[in-house]
């Protein structure tokens, strides 16, 4: 079954979970009655981590008109003998994702003449928007941001044609030449899908991570390392990120604090080499137990052995954290492209899936190299992929 749950939660009603302030309140009960003509509701299991949403039939907001694309209500039709009871929007291409990777892969694909829709949950939420400072990135000023940074990419996209939304994607539909992304608003069909939802950190753990997060928190040495020169920094982490990440900050700081839950081992030939560097000092069976600092920043952490009841000071500015890998996010799409054995989704070197007219970009792929010129790059290189794959296809109308 290809679409949303919708079940009846009292005698001749429905819900809707949905955010509130947007149309309709989270949980409010919609009346409904179907008309003897209109396709029944029929029940499906949204993916995991989006949660239940319910739809009433006529009650959706009608979405904008697509620039240059066709648009319909199709509430009470149905597909495959599935109620479809939202506006139905076609273009060529249907990109899930906003950060870098899908805004480039728009920004081509709309130069190609093809029509895209950018469907994004939120735009100041990824990887690249909570970055304070871009200094790796070719041809920008080094004082800019993340997010300006992002804004441009976005905007640049636009003015080329694309259409952005901001919409919560809970399922994808990747049966068949034209691809099914399904939102609370409206269903956008695509001769092309690229996933570009990018990949989620965990949660804060850390007294005054959060609180410090772009002020001398960072998960990536590559893009933050060269501000933290001459200057002590904590790594915190054992898994293999965390010793290339520290390696590479060795090159600037002053002295590298290597912070570990666990004893290394001399058969642990890479940790070794690390461990060998001048200036890097290592705390081992330790874990940190909060993040210092003031108003301009951090100024230090506690750090606390295995088997001491005492907490000891370490001064540092800089504070990089992997305790956890990434995970791509991919709960509106298990189970309809291929995967890879660490989570992220499995394409070719034309970020084609294995599913044809599926394409995935950026940080889903789970790739080890997190920056945003890889993820501008994928993207780029999906859209020239698309346009060579639609050529000969028949074009929407």
């Amino acid at each position: 079954m290809k679409w949303l749950a919708l079940v009846a939660v009292a005698a001749g009603a429905l819900r809707w979970d949905q955010p509130s302030g947007d149309g309709v309140r989270h949980g409010q009960a919609l009346a409904f009655t179907p008309p003897s003509h209109a396709c029944q509701p029929r029940m499906h299991s949204a993916s995991s981590g989006a949660g239940s949403r319910w739809l009433a039939s006529g009650r959706g907001r009608q979405a904008g008109a697509l620039r240059g694309g066709a648009r319909r209500n199709v509430g009470g039709s149905s597909r495959n003998g599935v109620c479809m009871m939202a506006e139905e929007i076609e273009c060529d291409v249907v990109i899930v994702g906003g950060g870098p990777a899908g805004c480039t892969c728009a920004l081509y694909t709309s130069r190609a003449d093809l029509k895209t829709v950018i469907v994004d949950k939120n735009p100041s939420i990824g990887a690249l928007a909570i970055t304070s400072t871009i200094a790796n990135y070719p041809g920008v000023d080094r004082s800019m941001s993340g997010e300006a940074l992002l804004d441009q990419m976005r905007e640049q996209a636009v003015q080329y044609g694309t259409d952005y939304r901001r919409a919560q994607v809970f399922l994808v539909d990747t049966e068949g030449d034209r691809k099914y992304v399904y939102t609370p608003d409206a269903t956008f069909v695509a001769r092309a899908l690229v996933l570009a939802t990018g990949a989620m950190g965990r949660k804060p753990s850390y007294k005054g991570e959060d609180t410090y997060l772009g002020q001398g928190v960072s998960y990536c040495a590559t893009c933050d390392g060269a501000f933290y020169r001459d200057s002590e920094v904590a790594v915190v982490g054992v898994n293999q990120e965390a010793v290339e990440e520290a390696q590479f900050l060795t090159k600037f700081a002053s002295t590298v604090h290597w912070i570990t839950n666990t004893k290394i081992t001399a058969e642990e030939g890479y940790k070794q080499q690390l461990l060998s560097c001048p200036n890097v000092k290592h705390w081992d069976n330790t874990r940190m137990t909060a993040i210092l600092g003031d108003d301009s920043g951090v100024t230090g952490i506690t750090v606390q052995e295995k088997g001491s009841s005492s907490e000891e000071q370490i001064d540092a500015e800089g504070v990089f954290i992997y305790v956890a890998g990434s995970k791509p996010i991919t709960d509106f799409c298990e189970g309809k492209v291929a995967f890879k054995e660490d989570g992220g989704v499995d394409v070719n070197d034309e970020m084609s899936t294995n599913v044809p007219g599926v394409f995935a970009i950026g940080d889903i792929r789970n790739t080890p190299y997190k920056q945003v010129v890889v993820a501008a790059s994928d993207g780029c290189v999906a859209a020239m992929a698309i346009d060579r794959y639609l050529k000969g296809r028949k074009s929407v109308k």
